[in-house]
């Protein structure tokens, strides 16, 4: 019976550690109040989504320090979106937005004339 107290505790215990890992970081000073936290662990972002047009979303990323990784256009790639939530965020990956469905979202390249 003395076992099977201590195994219970020692499952509480690690399940409120582990629950403790998902919360989102504390908001840097340089990040925006509508921006909101998404992903997981080193690669989630701050993000904030403004208009979109078919593909194309404007969207601002800043890591858990609160330095800008990105922003600007972004072109989706994979399947169609009427709505973009942080929710939805994977990780941020060599400049570009990673979502849990298995889309991306690049940087659109810019056309200089």
């Amino acid at each position: 019976m003395a076992l099977a107290t201590k195994n219970l505790w020692m499952a509480l215990v690690l399940g409120a550690l582990l629950a403790g890992c998902g919360r989102p970081p504390a908001r840097p000073a340089g990040v925006p109040p509508r921006a909101t936290w998404g992903g997981q662990g080193k690669r989630g972002v701050f993000l904030q989504v403004g208009a979109h047009q078919g593909t194309l979303w404007q969207l601002e990323v800043w890591d858990r320090q609160g330095q800008r990784l990105g922003g600007g256009t972004f072109r989706l790639r994979g399947f169609a979106k009427a709505d973009l939530s942080a929710e939805e965020v994977l990780g941020w990956e060599n400049g570009a937005l990673q979502l849990k469905d298995g889309t991306w979202l690049v940087p659109e390249a810019t056309v200089t004339r």
